[in-house]
């Protein structure tokens, strides 16, 4: 896997097997190239997440959508979720460009399909400010090989195929900027 992502962000970067500070920023570099300019997305802070987003938990800020191929959680087939309405067509979009690219390649699309959530009013994990997750502008993706302790991609497996079409949107990958939590993609600047 290493190989395969080296390929595609560094043409230059001489490839040892170490994955290390320079592929860090190799990579993050990459999937910010893809990103819009301007990103229309607040900054994580608490009150540029209210100004955009409106106030945490007010599920009146929330809209169903469709998933554009089956998604499961737990083994159960699950086929909407709720999402802040100012993210929501961006989110669909991802997933429709996912299911669209990557419907055939099993290794790709075994990822997306499994549903870890969206809209879930609680705080960060460790922390006293809400998640993304509160707002309706987080999603998670196969939780189960990218748990939030699992450092990307030395033992998380999300393929940088999705962490692509989430940034071409603007979204940051958790496991791409921060290291570990590889499930875990938000409506972020």
């Amino acid at each position: 896997m290493q190989q395969r992502i080296h390929d595609k962000f560094d043409k230059n970067l001489i490839v040892d097997g170490f994955w290390g500070q320079r592929s860090i920023v190799a990579c993050q570099s990459y999937l910010r190239s893809l990103m819009p300019s301007p990103n229309p997305w607040p900054r994580s802070d608490q009150g540029s997440l209210n100004k955009f987003y409106g106030k945490a938990g007010d599920e009146s800020n929330l809209v169903s959508i469709t998933f554009p191929f089956p998604m499961y959680y737990d083994g159960k087939l699950v086929k909407t979720t709720r999402v802040n309405k100012r993210c929501s067509a961006s989110l669909l979009r991802v997933l429709t460009a996912i299911s669209d690219k990557y419907h055939g390649n099993k290794e790709v699309i075994e990822e997306a399909e499994d549903y870890g959530g969206c809209f879930n009013f609680r705080l960060k994990r460790g922390g006293s400010s809400y998640s993304l997750h509160a707002f309706g502008a987080a999603i998670d993706l196969d939780a189960d090989d990218n748990t939030f302790k699992d450092s990307w991609p030395m033992i998380a497996d999300m393929p940088l195929e999705i962490m692509e079409e989430f940034a071409k949107e603007g979204w940051l990958s958790a496991g791409a900027f921060w290291g570990y939590d590889g499930m875990h993609f938000q409506a972020t600047s």
